[in-house]
């Protein structure tokens, strides 16, 4: 968490504004708000209180809605996506997290009664146990099996009010400068933002890494070992 990888951050989110329309076939950015339910840090809080339950997220997802999809069944679908210009990137309070540049997007149409879902998946370094590793998942489910009517990649944000379940799980382990090895994990609900919010979003995605990282860090120097 606002290490390394986090100074990619606002690189990314500026150079997606500039990447043009030959640079992929069909790119999309979606835009997606959230509350956190529970946060959880082991072996102790980085982030000095700044990750409270109630804090908001946002996150952007860049992806191609030309990906094919690598499952022959019509009623399910398995999008994979890695590297540059890709990504997912959030901000959690005033936390800015890692970009995550590989994608995993999976959708289910519902058949024989079954619910239709969307999820997402996004990772960054390699979950050995040792090295620093990011991850970001979201998954929507509609009970009623309707959301859905075949397994493409939509193009536009579905009706988030159609989906029982919208929840997220941030999570990621890293080293601090001070040698501390923390681990976490961020719970919550996901929902589409107002448009009055997306300007702060990509506010904070741009500018707040950079003070954020410095924060973090110095709190984890101050932090009594447990």
């Amino acid at each position: 968490m606002n290490t390394r990888p986090a100074a990619r951050a606002a690189t990314l989110a500026l150079a997606l504004s500039l990447v043009g329309a030959s640079a992929l076939a069909d790119p999309v950015t979606w835009n997606i708000a959230g509350t956190v339910t529970q946060v959880n840090f082991d072996p102790i809080d980085p982030t000095g209180g700044r990750l409270p339950v109630g804090a908001p997220l946002y996150t952007y997802l860049n992806f191609d809605t030309a990906t094919p999809d690598a499952v022959a069944d019509p009623h399910v679908g398995s999008y994979s996506l890695s590297g540059f210009p890709y990504g997912m990137a959030a901000v959690v309070g005033s936390v800015v997290m890692p970009v995550m540049h590989t994608i995993n997007i999976a959708i289910v149409d519902g058949v024989g009664g079954g619910p239709d879902q969307y999820s997402v998946f996004a990772s960054e370094g390699l979950p050995d146990g040792a090295s620093d590793y990011f991850s970001f998942s979201m998954l929507l489910q509609d009970d009623s099996g309707t959301a859905f009517d075949g397994d493409a990649l939509p193009a536009t944000l579905p009706d988030f009010s159609r989906f029982s379940v919208r929840q997220f799980n941030l999570s990621g382990q890293y080293t601090a400068i001070d040698s501390t090895f923390y681990q976490y994990e961020i719970l919550g609900v996901v929902h589409v933002p107002e448009p009055a919010t997306l300007g702060l979003a990509a506010l904070a995605l741009l500018g707040a890494h950079a003070a954020g990282r410095r924060r973090m860090a110095a709190r984890a120097d101050r932090e009594p070992r447990p």
